[in-house]
């Protein structure tokens, strides 16, 4: 049976579609957005995190890992990411919790079994998302969401559209709602920031809209980060093509934000974006109307903290 390797469930969420929802969060990406909010998600491998906070030195950890990965300093835990196997010998020893372990393999029928318990607040729009990462590079996706479905509960998915064609086909038929990113339309800029071309992408927005023109409700997000996405003419750009090829009921302008950080130092990356602040509401709104001035959709609208100016 395929396993599903996810990072986190998310419950009472309601950022991932209509409603309020379920998230769970797959591991494994197709992309490396030089921004990204869950960089735990990036990679499909198990990953260990140390927490800071509730480290005692004891140095159990560097007594127990059999690769010689962890090593106890005078600045904490340094774990030598190279020699890490993701074994999580380290994450079962460790008295204080000090050492979590990112990435759970679990079968599709035990993760629905799972997420149904949460069936009781989801109300009308309310449901369950598949995140990541991106959910659809796992074959298991596909099987989960087609349990969900045959339990009543409305599924949506949140991805970034680099995945094989015949797999997003195959999960259409039991998605409500497709979340899909479009970050840059200049690839150049695209393969810059994010690590791929954004040709398949283009291409399986087309699938996508087809497909919401039938049954299916498309919402599509862009990231908004500071000198990557933040131009008006990437926004006046990716509202032409959805204004183009049409179908979709939803343009969510998705405001940068930086509570990522803490998580860049936990795998020990040094991340572009950690001091970049908050974007303003003027040039939020700014983007906006440039958004608004291509008539994508009915609905387009902005999300996320944003900084007040002085």
């Amino acid at each position: 049976m395929t396993k599903i390797r996810y990072l986190d469930i998310q419950r009472m969420s309601s950022e991932d579609g209509p409603g309020l929802r379920t998230t769970i969060f797959f591991k494994g990406c197709s992309l490396a957005c030089a921004w990204c909010h869950n960089p735990e998600s990036i990679a499909k491998k198990f990953q260990v995190h140390w927490l800071s906070a509730r480290c005692i030195g004891c140095g159990t950890c560097e007594s127990i890992c059999p690769n010689g990965a962890l090593s106890y300093t005078e600045n904490g835990v340094k774990i030598d990411r190279r020699l890490c196997a993701g074994c999580y010998a380290c994450v079962d020893a460790c008295p204080a919790c000090a050492l979590e372990g990112k990435g759970v393999d679990a079968e599709p029928e035990e993760l629905c079994r799972e997420l149904v318990k949460d069936r009781a607040y989801f109300g009308r729009d309310g449901g369950v998302t598949l995140s990541g990462g991106e959910a659809l590079l796992q074959d298991g996706a596909v099987e989960l969401l087609r349990l969900l479905k045959a339990e009543g509960i409305q599924t949506a998915v949140d991805t970034c559209g680099m995945v094989f064609t015949e797999q997003l086909q195959a999960a259409l038929p039991y998605t409500d709602v497709l979340l899909y990113d479009l970050k840059i339309m200049n690839d150049a800029d695209h393969q810059r920031w994010t690590g791929r071309s954004n040709a398949m992408i283009l291409r399986n927005l087309g699938v996508a809209a087809l497909w919401a023109k039938g049954t299916g409700r498309l919402w599509i997000r862009t990231p908004i980060i500071p000198g990557a996405t933040d131009s008006e003419e990437n926004i006046r750009a990716i509202g032409a093509r959805i204004a183009a090829i049409g179908g979709a009921e939803r343009w969510e302008l998705c405001a940068f934000n930086n509570l990522c950080t803490d998580k860049y130092k936990r795998l020990d990356i040094d991340w572009t974006f950690k001091d970049t602040p908050l974007i303003t509401r003027r040039h939020m709104e700014e983007l906006l109307a440039a958004a608004q001035s291509t008539h994508a959709c009915g609905d387009i609208r902005m999300t996320g903290a944003l900084r007040e100016e002085e």
